[in-house]
């Protein structure tokens, strides 16, 4: 990734953050590539790669622990090629990270590793509709899957909050 510009302030959700941010180190466009990598791992496996709930800065050594991609048990059957596309999104170091030109142009996002008969092995064997029965446009095929996408990631979110513990919000009031 270019190194330049750099930047030293942010605003996001932790779970999100590259490591260089969360340690509050200048960065590069190459956190917006941790960003993507990941949005697919939660879209791919239903849940955040690493555990956001650190409120402690992991210091350099513990930095590659905390950072090393584990798939959960119920991803036993993600591709080879998807994993290795999250490997390179989600890598340490952001000089060593994927740009979004080389994601669009990995073999998973192309559709060249998957096999002609599964559709769902990589986002590059979807192919909207010409038409469909009942009129239905190409723009509502893509409608349908944003539709598919947008309400597993709901169901993903509920699922998740139902595991954590209540947290009781107290509102201060001024004297």
């Amino acid at each position: 990734m270019t190194d330049t510009p750099i930047a030293s302030s942010f605003l996001g959700t932790r779970g999100y953050l590259a490591p260089e941010m969360i340690q509050r180190y200048d960065y590069t466009k190459s956190v917006d590539a941790w960003a993507l990598g990941v949005i697919i791992f939660v879209l791919l496996c239903g849940c955040l790669p690493f555990d956001d709930d650190c409120q402690v800065i992991p210091n350099s050594p513990d930095l590659r622990s905390k950072f090393t991609l584990r798939f959960p048990r119920w991803a036993k059957d993600l591709s080879p090629s998807a994993k290795d596309l999250l490997n390179h999104l989600l890598h340490i170091d952001p000089r060593k990270r994927y740009s979004a030109e080389q994601a669009m142009n990995h073999p998973w996002v192309r559709g060249t590793t998957a096999s002609k008969d599964s559709l769902l092995q990589s986002p590059g064997r979807l192919k909207p509709s010409p038409g469909g029965k009942h009129g239905k446009s190409s723009q509502a095929t893509k409608d349908a899957v944003s539709a598919l996408v947008a309400n597993r990631a709901i169901a993903n979110a509920q699922l998740a909050n139902s595991y954590r513990s209540p947290v009781r919000h107290v509102r201060k009031t001024s004297i």
